[in-house]
């Protein structure tokens, strides 16, 4: 994905299309799940604030 591309995803999710934010999320999947874990094990309840944030704090983003 060049620079462009990626700057039209991230207007789109910050202006609300799920869809935007679904490619974002799942370009970045890796380092989320890179930072899930507690004492070496995975906490799947981490993973599921870390997302719920970036869904919530997305819109406050400014370009």
């Amino acid at each position: 994905m060049t620079s462009n591309d990626f700057h039209f995803v991230l207007q789109a999710a910050i202006a609300g299309e799920h869809k935007a934010l679904e490619k974002i999320i799942e370009m970045y999947e890796p380092l989320i799940n890179k930072y899930c874990f507690i004492d070496g094990e995975y906490d799947e309840d981490l993973r599921q604030y870390i997302l719920i944030r970036i869904a919530l704090k997305i819109s406050k983003f400014n370009i």
